[in-house]
């Protein structure tokens, strides 16, 4: 991600990028949707820092081990910015803060109105300087993800330097990066149904049922799935890489970000489906590691609007009359 880096974010690197969110999410859904929030808050630096703001940030990940975080979703109670007589002041809340126990620095995005920005405007706060209580642990009350610590943080109070502010209002929702980094998110959920797939598979090895006609029919049906998934992120990464710099093209990025977010959804569905009926209730009980892994998954599945996700495909095609670039 950082320059020099293996996964430089100035080279075509996002399909090894996805690869490797997927291993992650593999390895715990919990751990991918916080290293996601990671990932996404770098690319914004990335994007929109100033050179003077990347040689901070990035120092932090290489020198400190600094830890970011992306957190945009708020309640009614969400974040301003105020003017005491001297600085900006934070106002208000964000929901839904992943990891915010352990992320070291915060993007977090609000309404600002001053004399030289109007808008929603992105700032990375130095989590050190918000006091513990400030987090509220027990706004985390869910069926799964329990471990990402997704916990509500509270930031008013919070001073502004001008050297915190990223980008210019609006920058945040820039497009093909917004919706295009759907990507990201889907490429960790399909590391998650590939772990489903793998217990479900040694859970019938160790019960001597791999030969069951009825198994049999199960595995290819979910082995088949994972595998279109792994294609829809390789591709979507190839494409993220030639079309993002190409403004012709951005429509199309983002319908093809759309489809890949809306094909893992499916995927994910269909092979906690097929893992349960395999499986059974044991699969269900807290001693399997598939009952938090259908937890997880059931969870990270539910992303924000998915029924307009689907009309802005049906839309995009409908309007350019031809059918899917890949």
């Amino acid at each position: 991600m950082l320059p020099g880096q293996e996964l430089d974010f100035n080279r075509p690197n996002s399909a090894a990028l996805l690869d490797l969110l997927k291993r992650v999410g593999a390895a715990n859904l919990s751990v991918g949707r916080i290293y996601e929030g990671h990932i996404n808050a770098l690319y914004l630096v990335h994007l929109y820092a100033t050179p003077e703001q990347k040689k901070q940030w990035y120092d932090a990940v290489t020198r400190d081990n600094a830890l970011f975080g992306v957190w945009n979703t708020q309640n009614q109670n969400g974040i301003v910015y105020e003017s005491d007589e001297h600085n900006l002041v934070l106002k208000g809340a964000k929901t839904f803060c992943s990891g915010a126990a352990i992320v070291t620095h915060a993007l977090i995005t609000g309404n600002i109105s001053s004399a030289h920005r109007n808008g929603w405007q992105m700032i990375i706060v130095d989590m050190r300087n918000i006091a513990d209580e400030r987090i509220d642990r027990n706004t985390w009350q869910t069926l799964g993800m329990k471990a990402s610590g997704s916990f509500t943080t509270d930031f008013s109070g919070y001073q502004v330097t001008e050297n915190e502010l990223l980008g210019e209002p609006g920058d945040y929702f820039g497009q093909p990066h917004f919706n295009g980094g759907a990507i990201r998110f889907a490429a960790v959920q399909l590391g998650g149904a590939e772990a489903i797939v793998k217990y479900t598979l040694n859970y019938l090895r160790s019960m001597d049922r791999t030969e069951d006609p009825m198994q049999k029919t199960r595995l290819a049906s979910m082995i088949t799935d994972i595998t279109t998934g792994d294609l829809w992120i390789k591709q979507a990464g190839k494409n993220f890489d030639e079309w993002s710099a190409d403004a012709a093209k951005s429509d199309g990025l983002i319908a093809f970000a759309n489809m890949t977010r809306t094909v893992i959804e499916e995927i994910g569905i269909r092979v906690m489906n097929e893992s349960n009926r395999s499986v059974g209730a044991r699969g269900l009980m807290a001693a399997s590691p598939l009952e938090r892994l259908n937890r997880d998954l059931t969870f990270y599945l539910r992303q924000p609007a998915p029924d307009a996700t689907r009309l802005a495909i049906a839309d995009y095609f409908i309007n350019h009359n031809h059918l899917p670039d890949a």
